[in-house]
């Protein structure tokens, strides 16, 4: 697999950005030199995959006319030097509107120079953006395990916010899962955590962190609560750089164990599964409100046994329907599925899907379920 096939956006498939990259980098060179992008390359990706629907491996008549597009955006990109390696992140995405709990983070005031450096106080205007957070929760076993979930949290930020106002803005929502804990079970290793300054280079991001962690959990989940912050951190910075932490108080372990002085990463695609919740349901968002005039995809990733995803939609208490489909790739690989619904009446809903155990075929191994609404 080539290293490339981390910088695409989480729906695409490995390997997809080859073909027409081949063909359109002689024509892109000759421009090379007047290219200017801005930082909008996730927003590009996101947009041309959302405009067609997917087959259930993943796959589009629809968005393989789009891929030229997209593929021109994404040379464009690495020779204008704006490439990140985000894994499946796309921090500048604008994720689909939601009634759903919205986080709102101390206002950052801009930096008074253009670098990304550490976070400065100077007054300023503020937007509000969507930021990749991620959180520690249960995937859904009889035995509690507990992995990584993504939340697009909306939240305000200076205009025109460096990567290191991006990342404190981004760390602040991570350290409070408390709007999600009594819905998704969603822990809160981070109680009364405040994130001082933040520095991003070339070479790394530097976090200060007021305290170590919060006491009461074993040795596993202080290690996930560490990886909530670095994927956080890389997400906003849309950056696969190294997370160096500090402690205010000069200590030199996290959680009392876990030492400080060491970079931390993420995984590689290979071992998505040490960090990341076997199933995401990516769209529709949380409490997304939908039109019934449309028919209802819904999209996610899965880490699971044989590519196999289960599902089942339901209308308040009542099952309406259940089904089966494939991901892209099985575990140990995060592939991608699709289930299409087609038409709902108006309504309430929610999509539970889930991976039936390998040891145990009538044991559910992991589930996620997200409510929607069709008006």
């Amino acid at each position: 697999m080539s290293d490339r096939t981390d910088f695409l956006h989480p729906d695409y498939e490995p390997g997809e950005f080859d073909v027409v990259e081949r063909r359109l980098r002689q024509a892109l060179a000759r421009d090379a030199e007047q290219v200017r992008p801005s930082a909008r390359l996730d927003t590009i990706l996101h947009k041309a995959h959302e405009l067609g629907p997917e087959s259930a491996t993943g796959g589009a008549a629809t968005r393989r006319w789009l891929m030229p597009l997209a593929a021109a955006a994404a040379v464009a990109a690495i020779i204008g030097g704006v490439w990140w390696s985000g894994q499946e992140d796309g921090p500048t995405v604008t994720p689909p509107q939601t009634n759903g709990p919205s986080q709102t983070a101390p206002t950052t005031p801009p930096a008074t120079t253009p670098t990304d450096g550490p976070t400065t106080s100077s007054p300023g205007d503020t937007e509000t953006v969507s930021l990749p957070v991620y959180f520690v929760g249960p995937i859904g076993d009889a035995t509690p395990t507990y992995r990584l979930f993504r939340e697009f949290v909306r939240t305000p930020v200076p205009v025109g916010a460096t990567a290191a106002e991006r990342v404190k803005a981004a760390l602040v929502l991570a350290t409070n899962a408390q709007p999600y804990s009594n819905t998704d079970g969603y822990l809160q290793p981070w109680s009364g955590q405040t994130i001082g300054a933040v520095t991003v280079t070339q070479q790394a991001i530097e976090v200060q962190l007021s305290t170590p962690g919060a006491e009461g959990f074993d040795a596993e989940t202080q290690r996930l609560a560490v990886q909530e912050l670095v994927w956080t951190a890389q997400a906003a910075a849309q950056r696969t750089l190294p997370v160096r932490f500090e402690l205010a108080d000069g200590s030199t372990t996290l959680f009392g164990s876990i030492s400080t002085d060491q970079d931390f990463t993420r995984p590689p695609s290979d071992r998505l599964y040490e960090d990341i919740a076997p199933i995401w349901v990516t769209a529709p968002g949380r409490d997304q409100v939908l039109s019934a005039s449309k028919p209802v995809v819904v999209k996610g990733l899965a880490i699971v046994f044989e590519a196999h995803v289960n599902w089942q939609l339901k209308r308040g208490a009542t099952q309406v329907a259940t089904g089966f489909e494939t991901a892209s790739i099985g575990a140990p690989e995060q592939g991608t599925y699709s289930i299409a619904l087609g038409k709902l009446a108006p309504g309430d809903y929610s999509i539970r899907v889930f991976a039936m155990s390998m040891e145990d075929g009538d044991k559910v191994a992991a589930e996620k379920t997200v409510s929607f609404t069709v008006k």
